[in-house]
């Protein structure tokens, strides 16, 4: 396999690319540092001034591509406040952000690509701009239009060979992308308030290329097995080949993959032709390859990759090459339940589909270390799969979730322009088309994509709008299912979505998820998003962005960090909470209970889609998995990375081999969502009252198939429980080994949902659950150590919590702090948290994280619970319980 050598240019910070083979060189400059960007208003010098070496911009504002506006403003300090502190975020208007932006990058060519053509692309730009080079209007507003759009330009005809070349353009802002007939930009809908300048900016990479007359661009790397059989991959092999000349050109273009599976084929073009070329494994035996390397996602196998060398010869001289990887594996879906459900199958296997909805920066900030830490967090609650709505990402993002087997479901956004395009213009219509082709050319081979979704809230509502994605979907070979839209709405074009989009966004008790079969949010279909509303962060992110005389749900800060519309306050899930817990007597008790509300709410959702699998549930993804500022609703965790109850909770119910109670049926089940059939297990149900005695208990043996269910047994009635007491719920493999462990806090009382009031966003309750004795269960005591180890560049705590007393313990929440009085380390991964131990029960915890976030103080672990006697309970060295 080719090495990429990168080498920085220092004067000008340039990225080069080169792929290197025994005959030549490709050449490709990633125009990421060095920029200057200012305000059309504050500098209304032409742009074939600003476009010239002797353009004074030493008074322009320093920055980096991708950004924003924005993000370049914060990124020099323009402002002296946190943009998300309290609502500071009003403060952001400036009249300057509804007019033009310039921006501007020197660069040179290293003297090797002398007398190449040159091309410049384009991968983001939002959302209108005029381009100049070395004073030349190359492309203009008409033209560079579109965020979703790869435009590549030839401007060797501009091009300076020798000595400095000046790149500018002035980009224009969307208006109106939330509204019918706005901008076909980025939208938010009701996530949250939008930012002033509309992610005005440049939002993906600039890029200068290099070819000898033609090249080859955008290869793609198809899988058919013989299914059931994986030993055999036939592969086809798909790229574009394009002519830079004015005149008819012969080329061969050449592959390898792996290094040692070779092909060639001959290309005619035209002057300035693209021309798709295809390598069929029937052609060209030799791409039916045995015993393959298969990209599986995480929970199936190994994400394996493999490695594609496309290069293009021109007069016995190599003009580029490209290199990615890809993965061989085969992508297909069927409709079940009377075509209510999709279900997806991946290598000939179905896949239950759990996940969350990925959200970017406000400010479409990027940041490589980001992407890692939260995908390696998706990872760690046990998702396989991201939904990315109208919000595409960067190569490295997708780079990730090939790396770490998981798939990515996305398309287009809902609720403004793009939902609406019986509203556009012709000159829209050509954006959409456009941006439609080159999302397919640039996401296509990338394993971990798993669907595209052409509307989001309905299908296209013109037709042949659908009709013509369509068509660019399949002339440009992408290889995975299409869908409508991520609603259940039927398109006229290509009939049942099996999807659904049905609710709930606000808070719904954990009974919810199993009795609505038909009609809302339950589990059945694929839902497409879908959530128990709030996830209130814990207090130690809330004094980050909110003055702590404002933490309270009745404030303007707390309302101004909800969400917009129907979500701009707490109140259906604070209503639910009093009743539910008790009325807390301050907000460090709310703060509290929200946690365990959280909790049982999203591991109940998760279950319960989990236990329906493939039998009327085939997907569900949590709307949303973070946020893209600090809020108090729909994520798993905060805006900090500090994973609280709606986390932990998420991550319980989706373990790999996961015990689970109905809490309709009132029965135990095993979830497998593996590929392994177990056998030999043993499951256990203890019942506790809340003062710790000992009420029930049962064992009995019990096997899963693979990927598969089963049916334990049903829990009976007991007499002389307490207003609350306890399930707790154990699974251990064969050789004894502890699987699962799953705790549940009941009532005689149930949840009762008036269902005739549903809407579209939450049922309400016409009767609680009462849980209130919580607030005063006897107390226990906890005796915590830890052990310490380091590794590389991580540390791992393993910590020893014994329950110590006679009554159960309630919800211990262990914290990893930078030191005694310090702060938590985030990211963190705990092998569990906010946990619950029986009398005498011990449990042990892995916590780890990277040594950077740990600051150079001595790390403390903290201790909390519901019901902790901190005074009589022991901790070791570095350690202690929070008052």
């Amino acid at each position: 396999m080719k090495k990429l050598l990168l080498f920085a240019v220092l004067s000008f910070a340039v990225q080069f690319v080169f792929s290197q083979t025994d005959e030549h060189e490709s050449y490709r400059s990633i125009l990421k540092d060095g920029w200057k960007m200012q305000s059309a208003v504050t500098d209304a010098s032409a742009g074939s001034q600003i476009s010239e070496p002797n353009f004074q911009a030493g008074s322009w504002y320093k920055i980096s591509v991708p950004t924003t506006v924005i993000a370049g403003l914060l990124a020099n300090k323009v402002y002296d406040f946190d943009p998300f502190y309290g609502r500071n975020f009003e403060k952001l208007t400036d009249p300057r952000l509804d007019k033009p932006w310039w921006f501007r990058r020197e660069f040179e060519l290293p003297a090797s690509e002398t007398g190449k053509n040159v091309v410049l692309k384009l991968h983001g730009i939002n959302y209108k701009a005029n381009v100049w080079l070395n004073g030349v209007l190359i492309a203009d507003s008409t033209q560079i239009i579109g965020p979703f759009r790869i435009i590549e330009l030839d401007v060797t005809k501009h091009i300076r060979y020798k000595g400095q070349n000046v790149l500018a353009i002035e980009v224009k802002r969307p208006f109106d992308p939330n509204k019918k007939g706005g901008d076909l930009a980025i939208d938010y809908a009701d996530w949250i308030h939008y930012p002033p300048d509309f992610n005005n900016g440049i939002i993906n990479n600039v890029e200068i290329k290099t070819f000898r007359k033609v090249g080859v661009e955008y290869p793609l790397v198809t899988t058919k097995f013989d299914l059931p059989s994986l030993v055999v991959a036939h592969l086809q092999v798909d790229a574009m080949a394009i002519n830079y000349t004015g005149t008819e050109e012969d080329a061969i273009v050449k592959g390898k993959i792996n290094g040692d599976i070779r092909f060639e084929q001959k290309v005619h073009l035209m002057p300035h032709e693209k021309k798709q070329i295809t390598f069929t494994p029937a052609q060209y035996p030799q791409l039916n390859i045995k015993d393959p390397h298969i990209w599986w996602p995480w929970e199936y196998g190994k994400p394996e990759m493999n490695r594609i060398e496309l290069s293009m010869i021109h007069q016995n001289e190599p003009s580029n090459e490209i290199s990615e990887n890809f993965g061989i594996r085969q992508v297909s879906s069927i409709l079940i339940n009377d075509n209510k459900s999709r279900e997806f199958i991946i290598n000939g296997k179905p896949i239950m589909l759990r996940g969350a909805a990925w959200s970017p920066d406000i400010f479409e900030r990027r940041s490589r270390e980001r992407e890692e830490q939260e995908l390696r967090l998706v990872k760690d609650m046990n998702m396989n799969i991201v939904r990315s709505e109208g919000k595409l990402e960067d190569d490295h993002f997708y780079d990730l979730c090939d790396k770490y087997g998981l798939l990515v479901m996305s398309g287009w956004m809902c609720c403004g322009a793009w939902q609406y395009p019986e509203k556009w213009d012709a000159a829209k219509r050509s954006v959409a088309m456009a941006s439609d082709s080159s999302v397919m050319y640039w996401l296509r081979n990338k394993p971990s994509m798993l669907t595209w979704l052409n509307g989001s809230d309905m299908p296209p509502r013109d037709k042949k709008v659908e009709a013509d994605w369509l068509a660019i979907e399949a002339d440009l070979k992408w290889p995975n299912p299409t869908i409508a839209s991520a609603n259940e709405s039927i398109s006229k074009v290509s009939g049942n979505t099996g999807v659904k989009m049905a609710g709930p966004y606000d808070w719904v008790p954990p009974s919810y998820w199993e009795q609505d079969s038909t009609k809302y949010g339950g589990a059945w279909s694929f839902a497409t998003e879908i959530s128990p509303g709030p996830s209130i962060p814990p207090y130690e992110s809330l004094i980050k962005f909110m003055p702590k005389d404002s933490i309270s749900n009745s404030s303007q800060d707390w309302l101004y960090h909800c969400g917009t519309m129907q979500f701009g306050n707490t109140h259906i899930f604070d209503t639910a909470l009093y009743a539910r817990y008790g009325k807390p007597a301050t907000m460090k008790a709310y703060l509290t209970e929200a946690q365990a509300q959280n909790y049982e709410g999203h591991r109940a959702m998760m279950e319960a889609y989990g236990l329906k699998k493939y039998n009327t549930a085939t997907g569900v993804v949590q709307w949303m998995l973070s946020n893209p500022w600090p809020s108090l609703i729909w994520h798993t965790y905060d805006y900090y990375l500090y994973p609280a109850g709606t986390y932990f909770g998420m991550k319980k119910s989706m373990e790999s081999l996961h015990v689970m109670y109905s809490y309709k049926s009132n029965d135990v089940n095993i979830i497998n969502s593996t590929l392994k059939k177990y056998t030999g297990l043993k499951v256990k149900a203890t019942i506790y009252n809340l003062d710790g005695a000992l009420k029930y208990t049962k064992e009995t043996t019990a096997e899963v198939a693979e990927d598969g269910i089963s049916k334990c047994f049903v829990l009976p009635q007991i007499n002389d429980l307490t207003a609350v007491y306890f399930l707790r719920l154990e699974l251990k493999d064969a050789a004894g080994k502890v699987k699962s462990v799953n705790w549940y806090w009941l009532s005689a009382k149930k949840d009762e949902l008036n269902w005739k009031k549903s809407t579209w966003y939450y049922t309400p309750e016409s009767s609680f659950t009462d849980y209130s004795a919580l607030q005063n269960m006897p107390v226990t005591t906890l005796s915590v150590t830890h052990a310490t180890s380091k590794q590389g560049a991580g540390t791992t705590h393993t910590i020893t919590v014994t329950n110590t007393g006679k009554s159960v313990a309630f919800f211990v929440h262990l914290r990893v702090l930078n030191d005694k009085n310090g702060t938590d380390i985030l990211p963190v991964i705990f092998d569990d948290n906010y946990i619950i131990l029986a009398p005498g029960e011990s449990r042990k915890i892995d916590c780890s994280y990277e040594n950077k976030y740990a600051g150079k103080g001595n790390p403390y672990i903290s201790i909390s619970g519901w019901n902790i006697d901190a005074a009589k309970s022991k901790t070791g060295e570095s350690s202690g319980f929070e008052n």
